[in-house]
Protein backbone atom coordinates (compact mmCIF):
# COMPACT_ATOMS: atom_id res chain seq x y z
CA UNK A 1 0.00 0.00 0.00
CA UNK A 2 1.36 3.58 -0.25
CA UNK A 3 2.52 5.71 1.91
CA UNK A 4 -0.40 7.61 2.89
CA UNK A 5 -2.31 7.39 6.03
CA UNK A 6 1.18 7.41 7.59
CA UNK A 7 1.40 10.99 8.44
CA UNK A 8 4.96 10.98 8.57
CA UNK A 9 5.77 14.26 7.02
CA UNK A 10 4.97 15.53 3.46
CA UNK A 11 4.41 13.82 0.73
CA UNK A 12 6.25 14.28 -2.59
CA UNK A 13 5.70 14.32 -6.07
CA UNK A 14 7.47 10.85 -6.57
CA UNK A 15 4.92 9.23 -3.55
CA UNK A 16 1.51 11.14 -5.15
CA UNK A 17 2.65 10.17 -8.67
CA UNK A 18 2.68 6.58 -7.80
CA UNK A 19 -0.44 6.41 -5.28
CA UNK A 20 -3.72 4.69 -6.02
CA UNK A 21 -6.67 5.41 -4.04
CA UNK A 22 -8.38 2.53 -5.18
CA UNK A 23 -6.09 0.79 -2.49
CA UNK A 24 -7.75 2.82 0.66
CA UNK A 25 -11.61 2.33 -1.15
CA UNK A 26 -10.39 -1.28 -1.44
CA UNK A 27 -9.52 -1.64 2.11
CA UNK A 28 -12.75 0.45 3.10
CA UNK A 29 -14.62 -2.26 1.40
CA UNK A 30 -12.84 -4.99 3.59
CA UNK A 31 -13.84 -3.09 6.69
CA UNK A 32 -17.53 -3.06 5.85
CA UNK A 33 -17.40 -6.57 4.82
CA UNK A 34 -16.15 -6.92 8.17
CA UNK A 35 -18.82 -4.34 9.59
CA UNK A 36 -21.94 -6.04 7.86
CA UNK A 37 -20.21 -9.11 9.40
CA UNK A 38 -20.36 -8.39 12.70
CA UNK A 39 -23.79 -6.97 13.07
CA UNK A 40 -25.28 -10.24 11.05
CA UNK A 41 -23.00 -11.94 14.27
CA UNK A 42 -24.89 -9.43 16.65
CA UNK A 43 -28.78 -10.25 15.51
CA UNK A 44 -28.08 -14.03 15.08
CA UNK A 45 -26.99 -14.19 19.08
CA UNK A 46 -29.86 -11.42 20.39
CA UNK A 47 -32.51 -12.69 17.98
CA UNK A 48 -31.76 -16.37 17.19
CA UNK A 49 -28.95 -17.84 19.85
CA UNK A 50 -30.13 -16.76 22.59
CA UNK A 51 -34.18 -17.50 21.89
CA UNK A 52 -32.62 -21.07 21.42
CA UNK A 53 -31.24 -21.15 25.08
CA UNK A 54 -34.62 -19.69 26.00
CA UNK A 55 -36.77 -22.33 23.84
CA UNK A 56 -38.50 -25.06 25.33
CA UNK A 57 -39.13 -28.21 24.56
CA UNK A 58 -42.24 -30.29 25.84
CA UNK A 59 -42.73 -27.68 28.24
CA UNK A 60 -39.15 -27.88 29.62
CA UNK A 61 -36.05 -24.90 28.85
CA UNK A 62 -33.09 -26.50 27.25
CA UNK A 63 -31.09 -25.03 29.92
CA UNK A 64 -32.61 -24.24 32.95
CA UNK A 65 -31.00 -22.15 36.53
CA UNK A 66 -27.86 -20.83 36.47
CA UNK A 67 -26.48 -22.54 33.54
CA UNK A 68 -29.35 -20.97 31.57
CA UNK A 69 -28.58 -17.65 33.16
CA UNK A 70 -24.64 -17.85 32.85
CA UNK A 71 -24.84 -18.89 29.33
CA UNK A 72 -27.86 -16.00 28.32
CA UNK A 73 -24.73 -13.07 29.88
CA UNK A 74 -21.90 -14.47 28.09
CA UNK A 75 -24.15 -14.27 24.70
CA UNK A 76 -24.86 -10.71 25.76
CA UNK A 77 -21.62 -9.66 26.08
CA UNK A 78 -20.60 -11.38 22.99
CA UNK A 79 -23.52 -9.40 20.86
CA UNK A 80 -22.09 -6.64 22.32
CA UNK A 81 -18.96 -6.82 21.33
CA UNK A 82 -20.14 -7.57 17.75
CA UNK A 83 -21.76 -4.05 17.75
CA UNK A 84 -19.09 -2.20 19.28
CA UNK A 85 -17.20 -3.76 16.17
CA UNK A 86 -20.04 -3.15 13.53
CA UNK A 87 -20.79 0.56 14.76
CA UNK A 88 -16.43 1.36 14.74
CA UNK A 89 -15.96 -0.79 11.33
CA UNK A 90 -18.20 1.42 9.67
CA UNK A 91 -16.54 4.68 11.41
CA UNK A 92 -12.98 3.27 9.29
CA UNK A 93 -15.25 2.43 6.53
CA UNK A 94 -16.21 6.45 6.04
CA UNK A 95 -12.69 7.82 7.02
CA UNK A 96 -10.76 5.45 4.58
CA UNK A 97 -12.99 5.94 1.72
CA UNK A 98 -13.19 9.87 2.99
CA UNK A 99 -9.53 10.01 2.60
CA UNK A 100 -9.41 7.91 -0.70
CA UNK A 101 -11.52 10.71 -1.97
CA UNK A 102 -9.85 13.37 -1.20
CA UNK A 103 -6.48 11.95 -2.50
CA UNK A 104 -7.97 10.78 -6.10
CA UNK A 105 -9.16 14.81 -6.05
CA UNK A 106 -5.61 15.38 -5.63
CA UNK A 107 -3.94 12.99 -7.67
CA UNK A 108 -6.68 14.04 -10.55
CA UNK A 109 -4.78 17.82 -9.91
CA UNK A 110 -1.34 16.03 -10.62
CA UNK A 111 -2.45 14.01 -13.73
CA UNK A 112 -3.63 16.98 -15.39
CA UNK A 113 -0.80 19.15 -14.37
CA UNK A 114 1.47 16.66 -16.23
CA UNK A 115 -0.44 15.72 -19.12
CA UNK A 116 -0.37 19.57 -19.87
CA UNK A 117 3.07 19.68 -19.76
CA UNK A 118 3.66 16.81 -22.03
CA UNK A 119 1.57 18.61 -24.40
CA UNK A 120 3.78 21.46 -24.36
CA UNK A 121 6.65 19.48 -24.64
CA UNK A 122 7.76 20.23 -20.78
CA UNK A 123 9.18 17.91 -18.88
CA UNK A 124 8.39 17.06 -15.46
CA UNK A 125 11.32 16.11 -12.85
CA UNK A 126 11.54 13.43 -10.33
CA UNK A 127 10.35 16.05 -7.95
CA UNK A 128 8.16 17.70 -9.39
CA UNK A 129 9.92 20.85 -11.18
CA UNK A 130 9.28 21.32 -14.68
CA UNK A 131 11.74 21.94 -17.37
CA UNK A 132 11.08 23.67 -20.55
CA UNK A 133 12.83 23.98 -23.86
CA UNK A 134 13.75 26.86 -25.81
CA UNK A 135 11.74 29.56 -27.69
CA UNK A 136 10.90 33.27 -27.75
CA UNK A 137 11.94 36.07 -30.26
CA UNK A 138 15.85 36.11 -30.45
CA UNK A 139 17.80 38.47 -28.42
CA UNK A 140 21.46 39.54 -29.55
CA UNK A 141 20.76 36.84 -32.22
CA UNK A 142 19.87 34.20 -29.77
CA UNK A 143 16.23 32.17 -28.61
CA UNK A 144 16.11 32.48 -24.81
CA UNK A 145 17.12 29.38 -23.27
CA UNK A 146 14.97 27.08 -21.34
CA UNK A 147 15.07 26.43 -17.82
CA UNK A 148 13.68 24.42 -14.63
CA UNK A 149 11.38 26.01 -12.13
CA UNK A 150 9.75 24.50 -9.13
CA UNK A 151 6.48 25.14 -7.97
CA UNK A 152 4.47 26.36 -4.86
CA UNK A 153 1.29 25.66 -3.28
CA UNK A 154 -1.50 27.94 -3.53
CA UNK A 155 -0.53 29.64 -7.19
CA UNK A 156 -3.36 31.53 -8.19
CA UNK A 157 -3.35 32.71 -11.88
CA UNK A 158 -4.76 36.48 -11.80
CA UNK A 159 -4.71 39.78 -14.48
CA UNK A 160 -5.09 41.40 -10.64
CA UNK A 161 -1.87 43.94 -10.42
CA UNK A 162 -0.53 43.58 -6.46
CA UNK A 163 -2.78 44.05 -3.96
CA UNK A 164 -1.49 45.67 -1.07
CA UNK A 165 -3.58 44.46 1.35
CA UNK A 166 -2.80 41.06 0.54
CA UNK A 167 -1.51 38.19 2.36
CA UNK A 168 2.43 37.34 1.37
CA UNK A 169 1.18 34.54 -1.14
CA UNK A 170 -1.25 36.94 -2.93
CA UNK A 171 2.04 39.16 -3.01
CA UNK A 172 4.30 36.34 -4.02
CA UNK A 173 1.82 35.28 -6.78
CA UNK A 174 1.82 38.67 -7.86
CA UNK A 175 5.45 39.03 -8.12
CA UNK A 176 6.03 36.09 -10.04
CA UNK A 177 3.24 36.92 -12.10
CA UNK A 178 5.06 40.09 -13.08
CA UNK A 179 8.20 37.74 -13.84
CA UNK A 180 6.26 35.94 -16.46
CA UNK A 181 5.22 38.52 -18.51
CA UNK A 182 9.03 40.15 -18.45
CA UNK A 183 10.64 36.58 -19.05
CA UNK A 184 12.01 36.79 -22.76
CA UNK A 185 11.00 32.75 -22.88
CA UNK A 186 6.90 32.77 -23.54
CA UNK A 187 7.69 28.98 -21.54
CA UNK A 188 8.62 30.16 -18.68
CA UNK A 189 5.13 31.27 -17.74
CA UNK A 190 3.58 28.15 -18.74
CA UNK A 191 5.90 26.05 -16.93
CA UNK A 192 5.60 27.86 -13.61
CA UNK A 193 1.30 27.38 -13.85
CA UNK A 194 2.00 23.80 -14.34
CA UNK A 195 4.44 23.92 -11.51
CA UNK A 196 2.13 25.02 -9.36
CA UNK A 197 -0.38 23.02 -9.77
CA UNK A 198 2.01 20.37 -9.22
CA UNK A 199 2.80 21.99 -6.02
CA UNK A 200 -0.50 22.76 -5.20
CA UNK A 201 -1.81 18.74 -5.65
CA UNK A 202 1.13 17.52 -3.69
CA UNK A 203 0.16 20.01 -0.80
CA UNK A 204 -3.61 19.01 -1.08
CA UNK A 205 -2.63 15.26 -0.65
CA UNK A 206 -0.36 15.84 2.34
CA UNK A 207 -3.05 17.68 3.97
CA UNK A 208 -5.20 15.09 3.39
CA UNK A 209 -2.70 12.71 4.59
CA UNK A 210 -1.74 14.30 7.58
CA UNK A 211 -5.77 15.10 8.69
CA UNK A 212 -6.69 11.06 8.17
CA UNK A 213 -3.43 9.66 9.98
CA UNK A 214 -4.41 10.61 13.58
CA UNK A 215 -7.87 10.09 13.22
CA UNK A 216 -7.82 6.51 12.00
CA UNK A 217 -4.71 5.64 14.74
CA UNK A 218 -7.49 6.67 17.52
CA UNK A 219 -9.74 4.23 15.92
CA UNK A 220 -8.80 1.13 17.55
CA UNK A 221 -10.41 -0.57 20.69
CA UNK A 222 -8.58 -1.50 23.87
CA UNK A 223 -6.98 -5.55 23.73
CA UNK A 224 -9.75 -6.93 25.74
CA UNK A 225 -13.09 -8.38 25.66
CA UNK A 226 -15.22 -5.99 27.35
CA UNK A 227 -17.06 -3.34 25.92
CA UNK A 228 -17.41 -0.88 28.45
CA UNK A 229 -19.04 2.39 29.06
CA UNK A 230 -15.85 3.98 28.36
CA UNK A 231 -15.39 2.69 24.70
CA UNK A 232 -19.40 3.80 23.67
CA UNK A 233 -18.18 7.29 24.69
CA UNK A 234 -15.33 6.73 22.66
CA UNK A 235 -17.01 6.05 19.97
CA UNK A 236 -19.15 8.91 19.66
CA UNK A 237 -16.36 10.87 19.90
CA UNK A 238 -14.65 8.75 17.37
CA UNK A 239 -18.25 9.90 14.90
CA UNK A 240 -17.85 13.36 15.70
CA UNK A 241 -13.99 13.13 14.74
CA UNK A 242 -14.85 11.17 11.69
CA UNK A 243 -17.93 13.32 10.70
CA UNK A 244 -16.14 16.21 11.11
CA UNK A 245 -13.09 15.49 9.08
CA UNK A 246 -15.24 14.16 5.91
CA UNK A 247 -17.63 17.16 4.74
CA UNK A 248 -16.29 17.13 1.26
CA UNK A 249 -16.74 13.32 0.95
CA UNK A 250 -20.28 12.88 3.12
CA UNK A 251 -20.86 16.63 1.10
CA UNK A 252 -21.80 14.46 -1.73
CA UNK A 253 -24.28 12.43 -0.41
CA UNK A 254 -28.13 13.82 -0.77
CA UNK A 255 -29.32 14.47 2.53
CA UNK A 256 -32.80 13.97 3.34
CA UNK A 257 -35.89 15.65 2.32
CA UNK A 258 -36.60 18.84 4.87
CA UNK A 259 -39.92 17.47 7.39
CA UNK A 260 -39.80 14.45 4.58
CA UNK A 261 -43.23 12.45 4.94
CA UNK A 262 -42.70 8.58 4.77
CA UNK A 263 -42.90 8.57 1.09
CA UNK A 264 -40.15 10.88 0.85
CA UNK A 265 -37.91 9.76 3.38
CA UNK A 266 -37.90 5.84 1.72
CA UNK A 267 -37.61 7.60 -1.66
CA UNK A 268 -35.10 9.46 -0.56
CA UNK A 269 -33.12 6.14 0.91
CA UNK A 270 -34.04 4.31 -2.24
CA UNK A 271 -31.82 6.74 -4.22
CA UNK A 272 -28.83 6.03 -2.17
CA UNK A 273 -25.97 3.59 -2.97
CA UNK A 274 -25.36 0.98 -0.68
CA UNK A 275 -22.25 2.54 0.82
CA UNK A 276 -24.14 5.92 0.67
CA UNK A 277 -26.73 4.20 3.02
CA UNK A 278 -23.59 2.86 5.22
CA UNK A 279 -22.25 6.08 5.54
CA UNK A 280 -25.10 8.03 6.36
CA UNK A 281 -26.62 5.89 8.97
CA UNK A 282 -22.65 5.63 10.77
CA UNK A 283 -22.46 9.59 10.83
CA UNK A 284 -26.01 10.49 11.32
CA UNK A 285 -27.89 7.69 13.43
CA UNK A 286 -29.99 10.38 15.17
CA UNK A 287 -31.24 11.93 11.82
CA UNK A 288 -31.58 8.02 10.60
CA UNK A 289 -33.32 6.35 13.40
CA UNK A 290 -36.10 8.79 13.59
CA UNK A 291 -36.70 9.21 9.72
CA UNK A 292 -40.60 7.61 9.07
CA UNK A 293 -40.67 5.57 5.87
CA UNK A 294 -37.54 3.95 6.25
CA UNK A 295 -36.76 0.08 6.93
CA UNK A 296 -37.49 -0.75 10.27
CA UNK A 297 -33.95 -2.80 10.52
CA UNK A 298 -32.38 0.55 9.19
CA UNK A 299 -33.62 2.76 11.95
CA UNK A 300 -33.28 0.12 14.17
CA UNK A 301 -29.21 -0.44 13.92
CA UNK A 302 -29.05 3.53 13.78
CA UNK A 303 -31.23 3.55 17.41
CA UNK A 304 -29.19 1.40 19.06
CA UNK A 305 -26.16 2.74 18.28
CA UNK A 306 -27.33 5.99 19.94
CA UNK A 307 -29.02 3.80 22.92
CA UNK A 308 -25.35 2.15 23.38
CA UNK A 309 -23.80 5.44 23.17
CA UNK A 310 -26.32 7.88 25.34
CA UNK A 311 -26.54 4.76 27.97
CA UNK A 312 -23.20 4.79 28.56
CA UNK A 313 -22.64 8.60 28.73
CA UNK A 314 -25.45 9.23 31.10
CA UNK A 315 -24.06 6.19 33.37
CA UNK A 316 -20.41 7.95 33.01
CA UNK A 317 -22.33 11.29 34.01
CA UNK A 318 -24.09 9.93 37.03
CA UNK A 319 -20.99 7.76 38.40
CA UNK A 320 -19.00 11.37 38.54
CA UNK A 321 -21.86 13.17 40.72
CA UNK A 322 -20.07 13.69 44.26
CA UNK A 323 -21.89 11.97 46.68
CA UNK A 324 -24.68 13.70 48.93
CA UNK A 325 -22.59 15.28 51.51
CA UNK A 326 -23.26 14.40 55.05
CA UNK A 327 -24.28 14.95 57.62
CA UNK A 328 -27.46 16.89 55.73
CA UNK A 329 -28.56 18.79 58.39
CA UNK A 330 -26.69 20.61 61.22
CA UNK A 331 -27.60 22.69 64.23
CA UNK A 332 -28.52 26.32 64.83
CA UNK A 333 -29.14 27.39 68.39
CA UNK A 334 -32.11 25.28 69.09
CA UNK A 335 -33.30 24.82 65.19
CA UNK A 336 -31.88 22.48 62.70
CA UNK A 337 -31.10 23.70 59.20
CA UNK A 338 -29.26 22.15 55.80
CA UNK A 339 -26.20 22.30 55.68
CA UNK A 340 -24.12 25.08 53.34
CA UNK A 341 -21.89 22.18 51.94
CA UNK A 342 -25.55 20.35 51.39
CA UNK A 343 -27.47 22.85 49.65
CA UNK A 344 -24.28 23.64 47.76
CA UNK A 345 -24.38 20.42 46.52
CA UNK A 346 -28.32 20.03 46.05
CA UNK A 347 -28.32 23.34 43.72
CA UNK A 348 -25.20 21.60 41.54
CA UNK A 349 -26.17 17.95 41.30
CA UNK A 350 -29.82 17.31 42.68
CA UNK A 351 -31.70 18.27 39.56
CA UNK A 352 -29.32 16.61 36.96
CA UNK A 353 -29.10 13.29 39.31
CA UNK A 354 -32.95 12.58 39.11
CA UNK A 355 -32.79 13.21 35.39
CA UNK A 356 -30.13 11.27 35.03
CA UNK A 357 -31.69 8.10 36.94
CA UNK A 358 -34.99 8.55 35.60
CA UNK A 359 -33.36 8.33 31.64
CA UNK A 360 -31.28 5.13 32.97
CA UNK A 361 -34.03 3.43 34.62
CA UNK A 362 -36.08 4.14 31.15
CA UNK A 363 -33.08 2.86 29.51
CA UNK A 364 -32.73 -0.70 31.98
CA UNK A 365 -36.58 -1.25 30.81
CA UNK A 366 -35.24 -0.98 26.97
CA UNK A 367 -33.14 -3.28 27.73
CA UNK A 368 -34.95 -5.86 29.53
CA UNK A 369 -37.18 -6.01 26.46
CA UNK A 370 -34.07 -6.61 24.41
CA UNK A 371 -33.56 -9.59 26.68
CA UNK A 372 -36.80 -11.21 26.87
CA UNK A 373 -36.43 -12.10 23.03
CA UNK A 374 -37.61 -15.56 22.74
CA UNK A 375 -39.48 -15.79 26.10
CA UNK A 376 -42.39 -17.56 25.41
CA UNK A 377 -41.84 -16.83 21.45
CA UNK A 378 -42.01 -13.33 22.34
CA UNK A 379 -40.48 -11.32 18.46
CA UNK A 380 -37.24 -9.65 18.66
CA UNK A 381 -37.30 -5.84 19.64
CA UNK A 382 -37.43 -2.91 16.88
CA UNK A 383 -35.88 0.59 18.38
CA UNK A 384 -37.93 2.94 15.71
CA UNK A 385 -37.53 5.90 18.11
CA UNK A 386 -34.98 6.81 20.93
CA UNK A 387 -34.44 10.19 22.05
CA UNK A 388 -34.02 10.30 26.04
CA UNK A 389 -33.85 14.55 25.81
CA UNK A 390 -37.51 14.48 24.11
CA UNK A 391 -39.40 13.58 26.91
CA UNK A 392 -38.03 9.80 27.17
CA UNK A 393 -39.78 9.38 23.82
CA UNK A 394 -39.29 5.93 22.58
CA UNK A 395 -41.07 3.35 20.06
CA UNK A 396 -40.39 -0.21 19.91
CA UNK A 397 -41.91 -2.60 18.02
CA UNK A 398 -42.91 -6.15 18.86
CA UNK A 399 -41.31 -7.50 15.56
CA UNK A 400 -40.68 -6.02 12.22
CA UNK A 401 -43.27 -3.43 11.60
CA UNK A 402 -42.32 -3.64 7.98
CA UNK A 403 -44.20 -7.13 7.94
CA UNK A 404 -46.60 -7.34 11.04
CA UNK A 405 -47.75 -4.37 12.48
CA UNK A 406 -47.01 -4.89 16.74
CA UNK A 407 -45.62 -1.29 17.34
CA UNK A 408 -45.81 -0.14 21.40
CA UNK A 409 -45.34 3.39 22.43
Amino acid sequence: MARAGAGDGPMDYATLTSLNPSEFEDAAGGYKTVGDMAGQAKDDVENRIIASVRKTTDGQSVLEGHAADAAVTQLRKLATNFHYTQVECALITTALNSLAYELRAAKDKLDAAVEDAEAQKFTVGPDGSVSYPAAGDKVDGKVPEGGTVTGSAKGKPTNQPIDPTGDANDAADALERQAANIHPNPNFGRAVAIANRIAQAVYDATQADEKWAPKLRTLKADDDLSVAAEDWIDAKKDTREVRSGAKEYLGEIKPPPKDGDPKSNADWWKGLSEQEKADYISMHPDSVGNLNGLPADVRDEANRAIFEEKRAEYQTQYKNIPEEPKPKYVSSGRAMRYSDEWLEWRQKYEGRRAHLKSALEGMKAIQKRFDRTGEGGLPEAYLLRFDPNDDGRVVLANGNPDTADHTAL
